[in-house]
């Protein structure tokens, strides 16, 4: 399986809301980093899944671009998610009530793959875009 396949089985499996087919596309001691909450190992992949399965019933993930070499993919995508669950607000002790609102986020991933399994995933997005569109921005 490329590399390119396995970013695309773990995407499929995210938006077809199946936990364990997207956790176990990692590696046991893989590198989630992902902003905000970074880990490692397959814990950290699904905590990021119950984080955002308790605060979004609605969540779908765009691919728009997908460029291999070697062992890394990058992954330019856009995340449609509906705001339908409390959200723990990082870094305080603040909860986001459910505002009902759909956001939409451009995201950029890095992963790096290796027999047949992601070992790296790291991500970037601009989470006062999310807040924003939430209506929850600080600002």
């Amino acid at each position: 399986m490329t590399a390119t396949a396995v970013v695309e089985k773990a995407m499929a499996a995210w938006n077809n809301n199946d936990r364990e087919g997207y956790i176990t596309c990692f590696t046991e001691d893989c590198e989630y980093n992902v902003p905000r909450r970074p880990g490692r190992g397959r814990a950290a992949v699904a905590a990021f899944w119950d984080f955002n399965a308790a605060a979004f019933d609605e969540r779908h993930v765009r691919i728009d671009v997908l460029i291999e070499s070697g062992e890394t993919v990058v992954m330019e995508g856009v995340a449609e998610n509906k705001h339908t669950g409390p959200m723990a607000a990082i870094g305080s002790r603040r909860e986001i009530a459910a505002t009902g609102k759909t956001f939409v986020l451009p995201h950029v991933n890095m992963y790096t793959v290796r027999d047949g399994l992601i070992v790296s995933n790291r991500s970037y997005w601009d989470g006062m875009e999310a807040l924003d569109q939430l209506g929850q921005s600080p600002m």
